[in-house]
């Protein structure tokens, strides 16, 4: 019957009683991860309000005799009624529950210069138990010694007094290490010590952490009960700093050698951060040979210290605690360290931190429980006494064979027990067992609550289980049969063998045999159970005798038309335990407790196996031998150099082909990896039995999964994929990665996946076509033309436009730009032009600096006369002035864009201002003076990420100064002057040339009959 058929099988009254009962069973079960400590029959044991009852607990055993010893610092003693509050130990029966103190808390006699104070001495606030023997160590750290206090008015000594116990607790005698005749300060030396906050006893050794020696620096004191030697820490050398509170927790264990002991002392606040001392005994004095620090200010680190061997090698490993380590407030955490030998400790990659709970002050108390759960490594119980506002919880850690689980196997809280708990998990003790079943039971105190609880811990069933199925099954023969007819199975044998201490002789196993655990999605299970329809799941029960193997046979029956024939078979048990008798004892005994199953490192009660179907296969196993190959198709290429230009608005094309040389590869699949500012577009095969999904990590595509083929390729098939790729806009230049890898569900050989994989490089460029151009309005002036009177230096203007275009396809990155002028007529020093104004539609510019002296003055020299004269009868010239690569005798325009987007225009703008006397000072000009401007590209520049489709990008403009024909004022005075002699000079050489021919010569009548004859008009006419 189940749960809920009980349920409605209820009266309605006792229907409301049992779902109360079941919903406080839940809760109670959520307060506790349930391992082998029982918390159904918790033995719990109360003491007087106040007295802080449970601050420490200790479980004892002497003979055939065990209690439960508990300290209440704050009690009144039953011994000593006139001292107050000393403290008590209480001794606690676990038959009957009862609890009746220790006579002791009085100490008379004390030395010499030694007068005790006994009230408030905190007697039980550290207890301790000699492993073997039994002798136990009970202390009270605010012991004082008044001697000097009461003759001298000095302070008083918080000595701190230790009772050390018979084993069968009737004798019980004192010791106070920290005592010295004629002692008298308090803070020096071992004036205020108060030995015996904490203490732990070895076989021979009695340690006691006195954490107020030499101003609270700290100190261990050892007593050897064998040789009668005390040993303690001295600072010598400085090595613990003042108020490092050394011995505020102490241990002891095996870390030079299996068979030394080493004591180990917490210094919590060595530098704010914490420490943690291993020490070794040299005589009667103790030596540091390891120490291991805190990593935060703050979390008390060294609180609490454990010496355990975790992994049972011989060595102490040591734990170390600290309960104020704060993410939020006081969680908690302790730091694991494995010893490698010789007292090297290891610290382990993780540190273990209970459920991290807010101010939980897990770590404040860390016990060596002994072996509870029977796997030969030690246990470990950690208190976070102040988990659950205040309540208090313990974890319990296993060792491992690597050291320690990262994970806590049950947790108990204090309000699982009592909602009236408080500061649960303060103390914890274990090692003994009180109820003879040979595992060492748990006891805790809740000192807030008057409170200690014992937790009797379940024997343990230790389980081998083994699977067994044949190496392979042959579907083409029916060696079973179901209703009569042939069919074809795989027989499941299951194999139990039970073990462990104090278990019943029977053991009841249940388990279910799951087959084709792993089959593929979109494929159902191939095999099935007779009997149980199609499910491909049966149960079964057994009874395992104690170190017997018992085993059962189950038949799954191969389904038919199974198309999947390539892939392994997977067949899974999962077990617990079944019903079985406990034995009782005698009425006045403890009750038995039920067995549980060993928690394992792996997967927890769980065995699998699997078989595969029968082929003939060319290679051996069977393997697939699956071959990638892979090229991109790329639209853009420079200098036979394929590549991809940002913002081309083109695809990529990925090329890849799967080869199978090998058997069947079924389901195979194809794995593309690239950077998530790769968008994959489509497949271009949509016949090929293909389809992809987008692989994602934290919600960004990473790539491709793609399914191949139709269930399988064949061997020596080939199949050709092309994938279209985009890339985003906002990506950035460089090399991507594409990683192409293939996978099937068959088996491949290790030797043969080496080709499995193909790695292309995208290489992503910038290609940018950058554009520039310039022109000047006037392109052209005079000069060399008399100025009447000279109103400006530079009174020729001019406007340059250049325009700087991006015509794609790629944006240019930090785009910028240079203007040269010539500043000057070379070799002279005075200044040709200057900018008025300079405008940019886009960014900004700015003029440089020259490095070069000029003269910008009016006053230029003009050339002298003769130069004039033969300038004016000189052919006609023309010069060009330039600018070179930094011409410092130019001036330079900078302009910078910043990212110049595709088919953006920048324009610049210049006004300009030119001295034409300059152009005329000779030597040095001439007919036509050409001024030419030059734009230039100054990035993006050609690099590894960047490719510019214009190699030199540039361009000119002219200016020309056209010389006026007309000479100036002194020439022409000076071709007036020359003219006119040489007028007079030629009509002296006519007249003299005329003379010499006798022109002046001949006579009058010849001359009269000469202007005779010349008149033409007849005498004889009249002229009116």
């Amino acid at each position: 019957m189940t749960v809920n058929e009980m349920i409605s099988s209820l009266p309605t009254r006792d229907l409301l009683k049992w779902r109360s009962v079941v919903g406080i069973l839940w809760y109670l079960l959520s307060l506790c991860d349930c391992y082998n400590l029982d918390v159904e029959r918790p033995l719990v044991f109360h003491g007087p309000n106040g007295s802080f009852f449970g601050y420490s607990v200790l479980l004892h055993q002497h003979a055939e005799d065990t209690w439960l010893l508990v300290g209440a610092p704050q009690a009144e003693s039953s011994f000593y009624p006139n001292i107050k509050n000393p403290g008590a130990v209480y001794n606690c029966s676990v038959w009957s529950s009862q609890c009746e103190q220790l006579p002791v808390g009085g100490v008379r006699q004390c030395g010499k210069h030694c007068l005790a104070e006994n009230d408030n001495q905190w007697l039980g606030v550290s207890l301790s138990r000699q492993p073997s023997k039994g002798h136990v160590l009970a202390c009270g750290h605010r012991w004082k010694n008044i001697y000097y206090s009461s003759k001298d008015n000095q302070n008083k000594l918080p000595h701190g007094v230790c009772f050390r116990f018979s084993p069968d607790l009737k004798h019980a005698n004192h010791i106070i290490p920290c005592y010295k005749d004629h002692q008298r300060k308090f803070g020096e030396g071992y004036g205020s010590c108060q030995a015996g906050i904490s203490n732990f006893f070895t076989e021979d050794l009695m340690v006691m952490g006195a954490p107020g020696t030499s101003y609270w620096t700290g100190s261990v004191l050892v007593y050897n009960t064998s040789s009668d030697i005390s040993a303690a820490y001295v600072d010598d050398d400085s090595e613990v700093l003042y108020g490092s509170y050394l011995g505020y927790a102490v241990s002891a264990g095996h870390f030079l050698d299996p068979q030394s002991t080493e004591i180990v002392g917490g210094a919590p606040q060595h530098e704010q951060t914490g420490k943690a001392y291993v020490f070794m005994v040299e005589g009667n004095t103790l030596k540091i040979v390891a120490q291991t620090k805190g990593k935060k200010l703050g979390s008390y680190y060294g609180a609490s210290v454990c010496a355990v061997d975790l992994n049972s090698d011989g060595l102490s490993d040591l734990l170390v605690g600290a309960p104020m380590f704060s993410s939020v407030r006081e969680e908690g955490r302790v730091h694991v360290y494995i010893n490698q030998g010789e007292a090297k400790l290891q610290e382990a990659d993780f540190e273990l931190v209970g459920s991290d709970s807010y101010a939980a002050r897990f770590g404040e108390t860390i016990v060596n429980l002994g072996d509870i759960d029977d796997d030969g490594f030690p246990d470990v119980a950690i208190g976070a006494p102040q988990e659950d506002d205040l309540r208090g919880a313990i974890y319990i850690y296993n060792g491992r064979r690597s050291g320690i689980a990262r994970s806590f196997s049950q947790r108990i809280t204090g309000s699982l027990l009592d909602s009236s708990f408080g500061m649960f998990g303060q103390s914890v003790s274990g090692g003994v067992d009180i109820d003879s079943n040979n595992y060492p039971d748990v006891a805790v105190g809740a000192f807030l609550s008057d409170s200690a609880v014992v937790f009797r811990t379940r024997p343990v069933v230790k389980v081998d289980a083994v699977m067994m199925l044949p190496e392979s099954l042959n579907r083409s023969i029916a060696q079973c049969s179901e209703n009569g007819l042939p069919a074809v199975c795989v027989n499941v044998k299951v194999c139990f063998r039970v073990g462990g201490k104090q278990i019943p002789g029977n053991i009841e196993l249940k388990y279910n045999i799951t087959a084709d655990v792993h089959h593929k999605d979109g494929f159902p299970s191939r095999f099935y159970f007779s009997g149980n329809g199609t499910s491909n799941v049966t149960s079964g029960r057994v009874k395992a005798k104690h170190d017997r193997i018992t085993c059962a046979t189950h038949q799954a029956f191969m389904k038919k038309d199974i198309r999947d024939i390539f892939t392994p078979i997977h067949f899974e048990v999962k077990y617990e335990l079944g019903q079985h008798s406990v034995l009782h004892r005698d009425s006045g005994a403890l009750p038995s407790l039920k067995p549980i199953l060993q928690q394992k490192d792996e997967q927890a009660n769980v065995v699998k196996n699997q078989t595969v179907f029968a082929r003939y296969c060319a290679l051996q196993n069977c393997s697939t031998n699956l071959h990638v190959s892979a090229h991109l198709v790329l639209p853009q290429s420079y200098k036979n150099m394929p590549y991809f230009a940002l913002g081309n608005g083109k695809s990529i094309m990925l090329n890849t082909t799967l080869l199978n040389t090998g058997d069947d590869a079924f389901l195979p699949k194809l794995y593309l990896r690239f950077p998530s500012n790769l968008h994959f577009i489509r497949v271009l095969e949509e016949d090929k039995y293909i389809s992809c999904e987008i692989a994602e990590e934290n919600k960004v595509a990473v790539g491709l999964d793609c399914n191949v083929g139709n269930l399988y390729i064949a061997p020596f098939s080939k199949m050709n994929i092309t994938f279209l790729l985009d890339v985003m806009q906002n990506s950035v230049t460089g090399n991507l990665s594409i990683n192409i890898s293939a996978t099937s569900e068959s088996f491949e050989d290790l030797d043969l996946q080496h080709d499995n994989v193909a790695v292309l490089t995208l290489p992503l460029r910038s290609a940018v076509d950058l554009n520039v151009y310039g022109f000047v309005s006037p392109t052209s002036f005079l000069i060399g033309e008399e100025e009447s009177v000279p109103v400006d230096c530079y009174p020729e203007k001019f406007n340059y436009t250049y325009k700087v275009m991006n015509m794609g396809p790629s944006k240019a990155l930090d785009a910028r730009v240079k203007i040269s002028l010539p500043l000057m007529l070379v070799p002279y020093k005075y200044q040709l032009i200057r900018i008025t104004d300079l405008q940019t539609t886009l960014g900004y510019c700015f003029q440089r600096n020259n490095t070069v002296q000029i003269i910008d003055d009016c006053d230029v020299p003009k050339a002298f006369f003769i130069e004039e004269v033969v300038f004016y009868f000189s052919p006609k010239t023309k010069r060009t002035m330039f600018c070179g690569a930094e011409d410092m005798t130019c001036r330079m325009v900078e302009c910078h864009f910043g990212d110049l987007e595709v088919g953006k225009e920048v324009t610049i703008t210049m006004e300009v201002e030119l001295n034409p006397r300059v152009l005329q000072m000779s030597p040095g000009r001439h007919d036509v003076m050409v001024i030419q401007g030059i734009i230039d590209l100054i990035s993006p520049a050609m690099d590894a990420n960047t490719i510019l489709l214009q190699e030199d990008v540039f361009d000119s403009v002219f200016l020309e100064a056209l010389y006026s024909n007309k000479p100036v004022m002194a020439v022409q005075i000076f071709l007036i002057a020359t003219s006119l002699i040489v007028g007079l000079i030629i009509l002296a050489l006519l007249v003299l040339m005329l003379w010499k021919c006798g022109f002046f010569e001949r006579k009058l009548k010849e001359e009269k009959f000469d202007r005779d004859s010349w008149d033409y008009v007849p005498k004889k006419e009249s002229v009116s």
